[in-house]
């Protein structure tokens, strides 16, 4: 991760994902996005816009490990972040892991990053 200390609030927003994701808290994932955010997930074709639409994508019971990332700051409320992470879940009895890489776009609102467009990737073989 980075360890510029400028890019703490960003590691934490990252480390707020993760934690609401591994929880499968639905409503309060979607909570971090934007109400006009756009997804294009890892296990779907369907570009998912607006929060409603991003709700019926997490569904499941995977969970996500934050692993490399890099961000750059696009306008004073906007930063770009580009990096990978781990997909785990457990299909017939065994752990499968997926690695996948990940781009975020944040935008500041009233003080509190959120997501305006997600893209998740399996990484290629």
């Amino acid at each position: 991760m980075n360890n510029d200390s400028s890019t703490k609030d960003i590691r934490e927003f990252l480390e707020l994902w993760q934690r609401t994701f591994n929880r499968h808290r639905t409503d309060c994932l979607v909570g971090l996005y934007t109400d006009d955010a756009m997804l294009q997930g890892t296990s779907s074709a369907k570009l998912y816009i607006g929060a409603k639409e991003i709700a019926t994508y997490f569904r499941g019971s995977a969970t996500v490990k934050m692993e490399v990332w890099h961000s750059v700051t696009l306008a004073h409320d906007i930063v770009l972040i580009v990096g990978s992470y781990v997909f785990s879940q457990i299909s017939k009895g065994h752990q499968e892991s997926t690695p996948a890489r990940f781009t975020f776009v944040l935008r500041r609102q009233g003080g509190t990053w959120k997501i305006v467009h997600h893209h998740s990737s399996a990484n290629p073989n």
